[in-house]
């Protein structure tokens, strides 16, 4: 189940907020839900709420109810009324508080012949990262396990979901029923350009992969040069998701600020092999950034689903394609092998860890694509041991002509989180590169040995 993208009107006066209403109406083929939250309902009260309906809106009133038992069994009783068609409570208030909350609301809808709102459990804000939940809330368990604790206790008081970080959904549906409802926050289109007090944020896009119900979106609409278009942007993103461009954009992005790939076309790096080249890529620096290892084992667990989805089990290439193949491994819950460059040379001589059965589809996972042959060398010791190995997944891929004949001559495909298109264009956009250092980074992928031999000295 996907709604509508909800619209956070978190506007300091109520002519923003009716302006806001009206713009938003005035486009009769889609009608987002609005979200009333603290800042317009504690000014205005219930009038904002009637002042949305009247314009046929649907309303998310997020009001994060906290309080004893009783209390916020009252509120929700009066929060029931109103016909609204979502309202949260805070999951940390415990199972006699929520389930107080879901007799108020349940009893407030059934007086006033309203369907009963969808009473939704906040989990841990967007705004909360590990620090802060570890040294402020001095909480022991690491986020995630907070977020599925919060999501399990939900469900066992009857609640039909909760509000968390997109990038917890796929760790909450282990926990929960299938039809357990996520709605998150933190989404930005552009989540590199992000500066404000969101943390764990995601695309519209992601969001749609990771299996987002619903998301809630404020600035990015309400602070557009043209909301409505901005809304609707976001809304076929999510809805409809995309060919994870989004993915790759995020992560030429990231790459770049990292410094895991640097581009030097006035100053060239020498490789191994002898060649000159304007690019140098160490995409093992990645591994030391939590949230840049988050959108690559991300990106590739969306890429599997989509390219391999009866994929058995995945396989990393030592070294580096090990640690993203174990965070894929766990996000698709499949059984993980790594591949030796060689046999061991003591104990069994094996080349291949972990346990596998002869036929089993396996995906294999790599940090960085050239002309493959490294990766293809993995493949055929997979294949050797019975392996059926259907796709190669990488970081990143220089889009090499040479790599595309190898990998036809193995009879295999291979995709990439992001390549060196969208990288050198995500350069351009962010200004790191000049017109005519773009140029020569154009001319070095048509032709790599041409460009070196022209760079020689």
């Amino acid at each position: 189940m996907r709604f509508e993208p909800i619209v956070a009107i978190d506007v300091a006066s109520k002519d923003e907020a009716l302006h806001l209403f009206d713009a938003l109406a005035a486009d009769q083929s889609t009608q987002p839900i609005v979200k009333i939250g603290m800042e317009l309902y504690y000014s205005f009260g219930p009038s904002i709420v009637e002042e949305a309906k009247k314009r046929g809106f649907k309303v998310f009133l997020d009001l994060k109810a906290h309080d004893i038992p009783n209390t916020v069994m009252r509120a929700m009783h009066a929060i029931g009324k109103m016909g609204v068609e979502f309202t949260t409570i805070q999951a940390a208030g415990g199972s006699a508080m929520l389930k107080a909350g879901l007799k108020g609301l349940t009893e407030g809808a059934q007086e006033a012949g309203q369907p009963t709102p969808k009473l939704l459990a906040i989990t841990q804000l967007t705004s909360i990262d590990e620090n802060v939940l570890h040294n402020e809330q001095h909480v022991d368990l690491p986020l995630i396990k907070s977020v599925q604790n919060y999501a399990r206790l939900a469900e066992s008081c009857g609640l039909p979901g909760v509000v968390c970080s997109a990038k917890e959904v796929a760790a909450i549906r282990q926990v929960t029923g299938p039809d357990f409802l996520c709605i998150t926050p933190g989404i930005r289109p552009n989540p590199a350009k992000t500066n404000d007090d969101q943390k764990r944020v995601v695309t519209p896009a992601q969001a749609h992969d990771l299996g987002s119900n619903g998301i809630v979106v404020g600035r990015p609409i309400t602070r557009a040069a043209d909301p409505v278009a901005a809304y609707q942007d976001i809304r076929n993103a999510f809805l409809n998701g995309d060919d994870g461009q989004a993915a790759a954009k995020q992560v030429a992005h990231d790459l770049l600020t990292i410094k895991a790939v640097s581009l030097q076309p006035s100053q060239p790096f020498t490789w191994a092999s002898g060649l000159h080249s304007p690019i140098y890529t160490d995409n093992r620096l990645t591994i030391s950034y939590p949230d840049v290892r988050g959108h690559i084992h991300h990106g590739m667990s969306q890429l599997i689903k989509r390219f391999y989805p009866d994929a058995e089990a995945v396989a990393g290439v030592a070294t580096a394609g090990i640690p993203h193949a174990a965070w894929v491994a766990e996000d698709l819950h499949l059984p993980m092998l790594y591949v030796r460059s060689k046999p061991k040379d003591h104990g069994r001589g094996k080349q291949i860890e972990g346990v596998f059965k002869k036929g089993q589809k396996v995906v294999v996972i790599d940090d960085l694509l050239s002309t493959g042959g490294s990766v293809l060398k993995a493949v055929k010791a997979v294949r050797k041991e019975g392996g059926d190995v259907i796709g190669v997944i990488s970081v990143f891929t220089y889009q090499l002509p040479i790599a595309d004949r190898n990998f036809a001559d193995a009879g295999l495909t291979y995709h990439s989180v992001t390549n060196y298109t969208t990288l050198i264009e995500t350069a351009e956009d962010y200004q790191l590169v000049s017109h005519d250092e773009l140029v020569s980074l154009h001319q070095w992928r048509k032709d790599p040995q041409a460009w070196s031999d022209t760079h020689a000295n």
